[in-house]
């Protein structure tokens, strides 16, 4: 229905046209909340997938922020910037608002990966602490709390939350299991791997850590030298995703009405539309392809 109703909004049709489509517009807004405040609806079920989302990437991060106020900011921007475009005429308004609804989900896998390139930076040297706190005491736990005061952050974090578990009756295996889920590191998993496995086989198990330091280090090593050696790729990627919506908004600024054809017409929205979708597959398969891991 939005589908059909937006291009009413924001071409030049009769007044009466386009209160029509506002009336339409209120109705969609109308059955969409009915939609969300009804159980066992589609759209009940897609909103309550969407917060525990955000709520799973508040809690990794967390951040003390709440979902359902993320959600409905969401919600409020996406329908202020339909409301915009139909008042003003201004399709633009359409594009903010899709970026304002989508933004937060974004940023927030953004944070969870700086986040974890952080712990991955500072992962090395917290296994070759350990491994010394190990040979003074061949208690994990004991190590682990021994070494939380110096580890930087934002492991440091992590490994409070597992001597927290610790205390509260998880084992050992369990409590590293869910840092590694939270985590999603396969670097942590590795390192946490070697000391559960040397613990459970009665193995030197600060040799074993020492072991996987060195193996974080060389892969560490290994990964700066990928990077390097696709910056220039990882650049035309971004040029790429970026020129075309610059070239459209320069020639919609020096020629207004420039790409009313492709508006106002079941072709040029049928070609839009397949504008659009090739652009974004570029994109998508152009990151697919530098998406090397070692």
């Amino acid at each position: 229905m939005s589908s059909t109703i937006v291009p009413l909004l924001t071409s030049g049709a009769s007044p009466l046209v386009k209160w029509l489509a506002l009336l339409l517009l209120a109705l969609a807004l109308a059955l969409a909340v009915v939609g969300l405040t009804s159980r066992d609806t589609l759209l009940h079920r897609a909103y309550f997938r969407h917060l525990a989302k955000l709520q799973r990437h508040l809690r990794i991060l967390f951040l003390e922020v709440s979902a359902t106020h993320i959600a409905i900011a969401q919600a409020s921007a996406l329908v202020l910037g339909v409301a915009l475009a139909a008042a003003l005429g201004q399709p633009l308004f359409l594009t903010l608002s899709l970026a304002a609804a989508t933004g937060p989900t974004f940023v927030l896998e953004k944070m969870r990966k700086t986040r974890v390139a952080q712990i991955e930076a500072k992962l090395d040297s917290f296994v070759v602490a350990l491994a010394n706190a190990l040979r003074a005491s061949p208690s994990p736990g004991r190590a682990l709390a021994m070494i939380h005061p110096i580890t930087p952050a934002p492991l440091d974090q992590e490994i409070e939350l597992v001597l927290r578990e610790m205390r509260v009756g998880s084992t050992l295996e369990q409590a590293l299991g869910n840092m590694s889920a939270r985590v999603q590191s396969f670097q942590l998993d590795a390192a946490m791997s070697g000391l559960l496995i040397g613990r459970q086989t009665g193995g030197n198990v600060p040799h074993i850590l020492d072991s996987a330091a060195q193996t974080l280090r060389e892969m560490a090593r290994l990964q700066g030298v990928l990077r390097t050696k696709t910056a220039e790729a990882r650049t035309q990627t971004k040029v790429m995703a970026i020129f075309p919506l610059f070239l459209i908004f320069a020639f919609d600024y020096a020629r207004p009405g420039y790409f009313k054809p492709l508006t106002e017409s079941a072709a040029g929205i049928v070609v839009m539309t397949l504008a659009i979708g090739m652009w974004l597959s570029a994109v998508l398969m152009t990151r697919k392809i530098m998406a090397v891991e070692l």
